[in-house]
């Protein structure tokens, strides 16, 4: 995925065509899917097995038919793992490369968490309205388990790519916290993220790897073409608008290490820049706070203003 020094985003948002999502992040943890398969026994039947792989000791397997979707994990015969959803849903086995999209190809049992054990990806498309992809990632060694989950919602473009400086797994995938704020779907500010698995106390997980996501800070030009766009939907009260061209650019600098150039980029926009019916910093900072990578960003926000600091957590309206 290639994406620009100033606005990571408008990469993500062209590949996905301007459709947005709400992302979140789990640790093996239940996820929300269309439903479940009807019959259980019939989705995951012998005659409906769809792909198989087998990764160390054990086999996993795929099955699609009107019954349903099922998700099947054997070793020596036993099954270890089993899901199964309905016929709209499609698991995926693996990582499969897609050079359209600049999605590489993993290999079944490369270790994308940097445990040094033997992993397999596994996704689920659910199809549908407000379709989305969730990825699991099990660990086969020393002993079976689901170590993680990242639900996607409505998006399917996330993915692991290699780090081509250190060897290690990535994963890509955009922060759709802001999905319908201020005002719409395609009016969201949005934000591609990497994320790199860490060892913890609770049992480790995937967090943002915000040095991989550093960039330079922008020229004067730069700054110069993004002030203006979002001085004229200040201008105008456009509410529309006012979250691709003001929030999205104060985003992009939170998320890239330049909180205090984010600060000053509201500032220079004036006290109308967050008069009603445009939302203001407070408004901004309370949808913030509730991304399932505040806790890894917060941290990081240097000169925080008193009206973010203080604003309560709340959802995208």
């Amino acid at each position: 995925m290639k994406r620009k020094a100033w606005n990571r985003a408008e990469v993500w948002a062209s590949l996905r065509g301007g459709l947005a999502a709400v992302v979140w992040l789990a640790a093996a943890q239940a996820i929300g899917a269309q439903g479940p398969a009807e019959n259980p026994a019939a989705a995951c039947a012998a005659k409906n097995q769809a792909d198989a792989a087998t990764v160390g000791k054990y086999l996993f397997k795929a099955y699609k038919s009107d019954d349903g979707a099922c998700l099947e994990v054997t070793t020596g015969g036993k099954v270890v793992y089993s899901q199964s959803v309905d016929s709209y849903e499609t698991y995926t086995l693996g990582q499969p490369g897609d050079a359209q999209e600049n999605i590489p190809e993993i290999a079944n049992g490369t270790d994308v968490t940097g445990r040094g054990q033997l992993d397999m990806i596994v996704s689920l498309f659910t199809g549908g309205a407000h379709c989305c992809t969730t990825h699991w990632v099990f660990e086969l060694q020393p002993e079976f388990k689901l170590l993680a989950i990242l639900n996607d919602a409505d998006d399917d473009l996330e993915h692991f790519d290699r780090d081509r400086k250190d060897g290690r797994n990535n994963y890509i995938t955009p922060d759709w916290t802001f999905g319908y704020w201020p005002t719409c779907f395609a009016c969201s500010p949005s934000e591609v993220v990497t994320l790199r698995w860490v060892d913890d106390a609770k049992g480790g997980g995937f967090h943002l790897a915000l040095g991989k996501m550093q960039t330079p800070a922008p020229t004067q030009a730069e700054w110069n073409k993004e002030l203006s766009a979002a001085q004229k939907d200040v201008n105008a009260s456009n509410a529309d608008d006012i979250g691709r061209t003001m929030w999205q650019t104060v985003l992009n600098l939170l998320y890239t290490g330049h909180s205090d150039l984010a600060w000053k980029f509201v500032d220079e926009l004036g006290p109308k820049a967050q008069q009603k019916p445009l939302p203001s910093l407070a408004d901004f900072c309370g949808v913030l706070k509730q991304s399932p990578y505040w806790p890894d960003l917060e941290p990081t926000l240097k000169g925080t203003p008193a009206a973010c600091a203080n604003a309560p957590a709340k959802k995208a309206e």
